[in-house]
């Protein structure tokens, strides 16, 4: 207990209160903002109109009215793709063929070109969906057109065109913002580092301070010097959280409380963590690059930026020793989907298990440390 008090007001006088509580909602507020709109919409196009025909310009109109799209300018010329995308003028040029009216009219196909700047690809994701709705609505009133010609009705002539309906919806995210996933991730990345470095300045400011030696004497003092740190970041995280949802609209529908239960895990792995990657080193300014075994590994195979099913099975099992991915499932398990704690049993079970191996390792290493004392104590008797 007098550790746990003695390391509690450390971490109130220090700057880790300070660092972890504003670090989070600064990065919240600001990538919560620049990220508010969720998805691209109006994404500047050039069209190539060969035809110049009034259909063509009927379809024309019919682009820009897709929210996804906005037909900045119109030519009646040939134009190579390169030269108009080259100034980052326009996102996605189509071009029309010449003839596009006549091939209407004679039942023909119609070859539109479609050429979309791939080199940004989280960009475009939606231009292609929207044309694609756009191509398929247009494919079925036309064939619709030509079959009420014939003679069939309203019905028919729509189940013969569109037999098969597909009614979707996007669960979750369903504007796909970047709030729900870029942003969280870069909270939680920053979030990780401080609280790591935290944890791994304990044992090295021991022993500069040369209070080590004492605290070995009691294991369990020792390790209580990592709750301190835990429990404001998890208190940080909480509020970067709030933060998200109020400024930038942050799905989250989950049951607070019972999100703190592996979030409180979470912040006590990490801590842990950084207590044995920083054990060894000789002063608290060294432990940050240490860190950086944490923390890069985290934000590239966590699932901040990709989901962590696409990468190769030995490249799954190293991301899921990282907390942080197992922290990511709880976020999209109970805040994004709403799942209750108690479908969890096995996500919890991870945390468990990583603090065990960590509080292990923490015994080995305070042993290992004893250890050592005690031969540079009897080597100093020996030469005195």
């Amino acid at each position: 207990m007098k550790s746990l008090l003695d390391e509690t007001k450390y971490a109130l006088s220090g700057k880790f209160v300070l660092a972890i509580l504003i670090a989070p909602l600064i990065v919240a507020a600001l990538f919560g903002y620049m990220f508010k709109n969720g998805q691209i919409n109006e994404a500047p196009m050039a069209v190539v109109d060969e035809d110049n025909s009034l259909y063509s310009q009927q379809f024309i109109d019919k682009v820009n009215a897709s929210q996804y799209l906005n037909v900045v300018d119109v030519f009646h010329e040939a134009i190579p793709p390169e030269k108009l995308m080259a100034n980052e003028k326009y996102m996605v040029v189509m071009y029309l063929p010449r003839g596009m009216e006549q091939y209407r009219f004679q039942g023909k196909q119609i070859n539109i070109g479609l050429l979309i700047d791939n080199s940004m690809p989280s960009a475009i994701g939606n231009i292609r969906s929207g044309m694609q709705e756009l191509i398929t609505i247009e494919n079925t009133t036309l064939s619709v057109g030509k079959l009420k010609v014939m003679g069939l009705g309203d019905d028919a002539a729509m189940g013969i065109a569109s037999p098969l309906s597909l009614q979707q919806r996007l669960l979750f995210n369903p504007t796909s913002d970047f709030i729900g996933f870029m942003v969280i991730g870069f909270v939680n990345v920053v979030a990780l580092g401080i609280t790591a470095i935290a944890g791994a300045s304990i044992v090295p400011r021991l022993r500069v301070e040369g209070r080590l030696e004492e605290a070995l004497r009691s294991p369990i003092g020792l390790w209580s010097r990592v709750l301190p740190y835990a429990v404001i970041s998890c208190i940080s995280l909480m509020l970067a959280f709030g933060l998200l949802k109020q400024l930038g609209g942050l799905r989250f529908v989950g049951n607070p409380l019972e999100f703190l239960v592996p979030l409180l895990l979470y912040t006590l792995t990490v801590t842990l963590m950084g207590m044995v990657v920083g054990w060894t080193a000789a002063d608290p300014s060294k432990v940050a690059l240490r860190t950086y075994a944490i923390v890069y590994p985290s934000f590239m195979l966590s699932g901040v930026q990709v989901a962590t099913i696409i990468f190769p099975g030995p490249i799954q099992a190293v991301s899921n020793m990282l907390p942080l991915t197992w922290l990511f499932k709880f976020i999209r398990g109970i805040g994004y989907r709403g799942g209750a704690l108690e479908y969890f049993a096995r996500e919890l079970g991870v945390f468990v298990v990583m603090i065990g191996v960590m509080s292990l390792a923490v015994g080995l290493l305070t042993m290992w440390e004893t250890r050592r004392v005690k031969v540079n104590s009897t080597v100093g008797e020996v030469a005195a």
